[in-house]
Parts: C-alpha cells; sequence; structure tokens
C-alpha cells in the first residue's frame, strides 16, 4: 500500500506538511488487512476475523472482500463502509520501518502518497524543528499499534504451536444453475481441538493472551453475511462494478477464488 515509505527526519521533511486523508479509496484494493488484538473488540462486529500464513506461523487478518484485491468496505467515492476503520488504514500514509543495518524501528512516511505537500495541511515540524503535536501523536499511535503487534504475534504463535490454525474452505452461495464457488487460501481455530485441550494447555493459550484472539475470531465469523450483503451491493449499482483482480494467481482453472501469500 505505501509506494515510497521514508524515514522522517528533520532534514527531509522539516518543512513538509501533512494533507488530511481525503478518501479511503486508497484501501481499495485490500481485500485482507493486518489486525493487532486491541482492536478486534471494534471489529469483532465488522468483518470476519481470519489467519492468514506469514512465515512458519500465521498473521491476525481482517477480511474485507470475497475476490483477492476488492475491498468490499470502500464505495465507488472512497467512503468507508463500516463502523470501525482499521489502525493499519488509519496510520496512513505512515508505517514503522526497520534499518537495515538493524537498530531501533523508525517512523517512516510515504512521501508518494500525494498527502505530503510543501504548502498545504498540517505541518510536521515546528519552526524550532521540533515535531507539532499532531506529529507526535501519530507517533504515539504507530508506536501503540506495533507493541501491540508483539503481543498478538505471540498470541497467533502460541495457538499454530498447538496446531489450533486450520483451513477455512468457505463455499459462496450462487445465482440459480450455477455451482457454488470457493474460497480458499485463509485458515481458522479448529474449534474441536479447542475443546480437546488439556487444562495446562488451555492456561498456556490464556497467560499468551491467545484465548481474547479465539473468541473474537470465532464470533466475527457470522460477519461473513456482511461481505455477502455488501457484494450484492456493489454488484447492483454500475457505478461500483469492478473487475475481478488477481493476488499472486488468484483465480483457479475451476474458476475458485484462492487467497495466496
Amino acid at each position: 500500500m505505501l509506494k515510497n515509505p521514508k524515514p522522517i527526519s528533520r532534514e527531509t521533511h522539516r518543512y513538509k506538511r501533512l494533507l488530511p486523508i481525503p478518501s479511503y479509496a486508497f484501501t481499495k484494493e485490500q481485500a485482507l488487512v493486518s489486525l493487532v488484538g486491541a482492536e478486534l473488540a471494534q471489529a469483532v462486529h465488522n468483518f470476519p476475523i481470519v489467519f492468514a500464513p506469514a512465515g512458519e506461523s500465521f498473521a491476525l487478518m481482517g477480511m474485507l472482500g470475497l475476490q483477492p484485491q476488492k475491498n468490499l468496505f470502500v464505495s465507488a467515492d472512497g467512503r468507508w463502509l463500516a463502523n470501525y476503520v482499521p489502525a493499519f488504514f488509519r496510520q496512513y500514509p505512515f508505517a514503522v520501518g526497520l534499518p537495515a543495518e538493524g537498530g531501533e524501528p523508525l517512523l517512516c512516511v510515504d512521501d508518494d502518497s500525494g498527502l505530503i505537500s510543501d504548502t498545504d495541511g498540517q505541518a510536521l515540524f515546528e519552526v524550532s524543528g521540533d515535531p507539532t503535536e499532531g506529529l507526535r501523536k501519530m507517533m504515539e499511535f504507530v508506536s501503540e499499534i506495533e507493541r501491540n503487534r508483539t503481543m498478538t504475534i505471540r498470541a497467533v504463535n502460541a495457538l499454530a504451536k498447538h496446531k489450533l490454525i486450520i483451513p477455512w474452505d468457505i463455499t459462496l452461495p450462487q445465482e440459480k444453475d450455477k455451482a457454488p464457488q470457493q474460497i480458499t487460501g485463509l485458515f481458522r481455530v479448529d474449534e474441536v481441538a479447542l475443546n480437546a485441550l488439556s487444562d495446562e494447555i488451555f492456561l498456556e493459550l490464556r497467560q499468551a493472551g491467545a484465548l481474547a484472539v479465539v473468541y473474537a475470531h470465532l464470533l466475527s465469523l457470522n460477519c461473513i453475511d456482511v461481505l455477502l450483503r455488501l457484494s450484492l451491493a456493489h454488484n447492483q449499482t454500475a457505478s461500483a462494478a469492478a473487475k475481478p483482480g488477481a493476488l499472486s494467481g488468484a483465480v483457479d482453472p475451476n474458476g475458485d477464488l484462492v487467497f495466496n501469500f
């Protein structure tokens, strides 16, 4: 999503200004979005919370679409169509970056986002060279997200360790005379295996903060109906029609949708 993130510095950005996000059109191709545990209480009512492969483990994600590269929560004019906007989008055009040579994480900003200006918007630095209040608040917000991400990764890794995350193959209802369509590549918690855990492992999951993730995830799966309704609404609105995209070979020869990572 970020095209050209660069570390924020007094030398580079001292006289730069930040424009407000005009719309959420920049998220229109985000069918999945990274989540952290602190936002699950709000996310659970808006969209399915799922797991996607990440290295040798999994990442916690919000499912925003039924097709790769199609975010159903963004209208044709860029409005967000839910009560909750994921933190990953609210921090745009900022992100945390790690220096190639190691060291402390750095706050980065996408200079090509169209939101960094020489003349308009909110200043990033005071005349003295100190960060403005707005930039300080953004730094705190992004830092808090990253701190919480560390705890979220710990929780998800605990679930993966005990093989509680399994494939979630979703069958989508289709129009009359059309075969049901499958979505594969996403993962869910195995409730049967969860309920069969020993007290010792259950306590381990609780101490890792994994139980809150599990409960939010399971409750959120009913939100697949929200995606179906949004998909129907998009299809019925000519101005919102879009061709299915491709996410690493998103459509297989059988016409099924595959979320690959």
